[in-house]
């Protein structure tokens, strides 16, 4: 294993940083050309950066912590494709980046701590881009990735699903990290699908409301959405048990239920 340079980490960032070996084969991963464009987000200090900018055309690295930011410069300054943002990404205008750049692609080692809010803000933008590649914990990519049926299929699973087909590609482990994190890391691959199938802000609120409760039926976790003799009814029509909960449902029996909801 390549050896991790002797870096200060901000704990309050969830920062963990790669080291030189993988942050290449991460790099490799993503299937980018050499006319793309490249949105890093939370570009640490340039470890996954350095590689990324061999692959694209242009780079916008995105890093809110100040201690990064001049070591970023230093270590780009000759690179001609190399853009910096100091910011939280989080107020980031992802739209405006994205009509400028409409090959491109969003990448990036996500803060442990942030990376499922940063997911959900990007994927609503990914049907205009070509995909996107992140690093998150192993048990928020199975998060993201589950199907119905699974342990760990949850509303993230639903939500991410109404945007893209997902996969993890790399799992990888502590040792690459400094410092090391207690559990595995996974790579994630975004594909965009052609059309969002939903992004009815209530249809969200219905699919949050429906996990709230696992151990519950789904009748009973939407008390708080809808009346639970009209769920029941609608299960009926759709030949489900009254006794169905959420995690056994796919993304289109979600669906189906919420349309004759609202009806």
């Amino acid at each position: 294993m390549t050896s991790i340079p002797n870096i200060k980490t901000r704990r309050r960032f969830g920062q963990n940083f790669l080291d030189t070996e993988m942050s290449k084969k991460i790099a490799d991963d993503l299937p980018c050309c050499p006319q793309d464009c490249i949105l890093e987000v939370g570009a640490g200090h340039g470890a996954l950066t350095q590689w990324l900018l061999l692959k694209c055309s242009n780079l916008t690295a995105v890093e809110i912590d100040n201690f990064c930011i001049p070591k970023l410069k230093e270590k780009f300054k000759n690179y001609k494709n190399f853009n910096l943002v100091h910011q939280n990404f989080l107020q980031f205008e992802i739209e405006k980046w994205v009509q400028e750049h409409p090959n491109s692609w969003i990448a990036g080692n996500l803060p442990y701590n942030m990376a499922t809010a940063i997911i959900t803000h990007i994927l609503p933008h990914i049907s205009k881009i070509k995909g996107c590649m992140f690093m998150t914990q192993a048990e928020v990519a199975e998060r993201i990735t589950a199907k119905a049926g699974t342990k760990s299929y949850g509303s993230l699973s639903v939500f991410c699903a109404c945007y893209a087909n997902s996969h993890v590609a790399r799992i990888i482990s502590p040792e690459h990290f400094s410092p090391k994190p207690k559990v595995n890391s996974a790579t994630i691959m975004f594909e965009p699908l052609e059309k969002p199938i939903n992004t009815d802000e209530k249809f969200f609120e219905f699919i949050k409301a429906a996990f709230s409760q696992k151990r519950k039926t789904l009748a009973n976790s939407l008390l708080s959405f809808c009346d639970k003799e009209k769920t029941l009814s609608i299960l009926e029509s759709l030949h489900l048990s009254p006794n169905t909960r959420a995690e056994e449902l796919p993304l289109n029996a979600f669906i189906e239920i919420y349309s004759r909801l609202q009806k």
